[in-house]
């Protein structure tokens, strides 16, 4: 069986074949003509609240990098509850809103080593959206052993961060748009901590306390105009801070960003 995708923005139809792991199907895609003992990263998409792997290629199209960057590309879905909305059980704040009994951690584990069985794998990579970016996070906590770099977008992290145990460290890219009524860049008190904050947490786990550092402006969105913010906690793994200005919860995202995105984890995992 194959699950097929339409790339709305583009006039092509991306394929992959169907997986299961723990009774649950994932599509995995690999570069044309790849050898599968050769060994390449694999890059896991985890989507939003409501949404699935395909739906969210979409609109954050990383599918569309996998030839010039050479890397498995796996597209997991989280399950669904009584609504039939897919979600990932990250933190207590999104999205398991129904308390059911899933451990997210453990699939995201079992997918990996599935992928592992069936070809040679290197570096493993997670960019995650909104729910998918809190379950990003949890695994930077609980699943870092396995995984060697994170870009959360439009995400946060437990409130009560003593639930992040300690472990290996690895480097997270944060990114979130300012103006983000969903999952607010100030964060919600009581439920999860502002942008900035989540960063220095994940910072001070790796033993660094310093603040943050600005330094040249992006443009990864909509026009020429540099409008997002980059900024860095001086840390080994790197900390890093995205904040596009005036972006919502779901940037307009397109090449330029999921190159930049697969690039900065690559760069950072040498």
């Amino acid at each position: 069986m194959r699950v097929c995708q339409w790339l709305v923005f583009a006039s092509l139809v991306a394929c992959a074949p169907e997986h299961s792991v723990l009774g649950r199907a994932y599509g995995l895609q690999a570069p044309s003509g790849s050898d599968p003992s050769t060994p390449l990263p694999l890059l896991i998409l985890a989507h939003g609240y409501a949404v699935n792997g395909v739906g969210q290629d979409v609109v954050f199209p990383l599918s569309r990098q996998i030839e010039a960057k050479q890397f498995l590309y796996a597209l997991p879905n989280g399950t669904q509850d009584r609504l039939g909305k897919r979600f990932w059980n990250a933190t207590d704040a999104c999205c398991n809103f129904e308390n059911l009994p899933v451990d997210d951690v453990a699939f995201f584990r079992a997918l990996i080593d599935d992928v592992k069985a069936q070809r040679a794998v290197g570096k493993v990579f997670l960019i995650g959206h909104s729910n998918g970016a809190f379950m990003s996070l949890r695994l930077a906590c609980e699943a870092s052993d396995v995984i060697d770099g994170i870009v959360a977008v439009s995400g946060s992290t437990w409130d009560d961060f003593q639930r992040c145990p300690d472990g290996r460290k690895i480097p997270i890219l944060l990114v979130h748009g300012t103006a983000d009524d969903v999952i607010p860049f100030e964060g919600r008190p009581g439920l999860y901590p502002r942008a900035h904050e989540t960063g220095r947490r994940f910072a001070r786990r790796a033993g660094c306390d310093g603040g943050w550092t600005e330094g040249a402006r992006l443009d990864l969105v909509g026009n020429a105009d540099a409008e997002t913010i980059d900024e860095t906690i001086a840390c080994t793994p790197r900390i890093e801070l995205w904040s596009i200005e005036g972006a919502g919860h779901l940037p307009a995202f397109d090449q330029r960003w999921t190159s930049a995105a697969i690039d900065w984890l690559v760069e950072q995992t040498r």
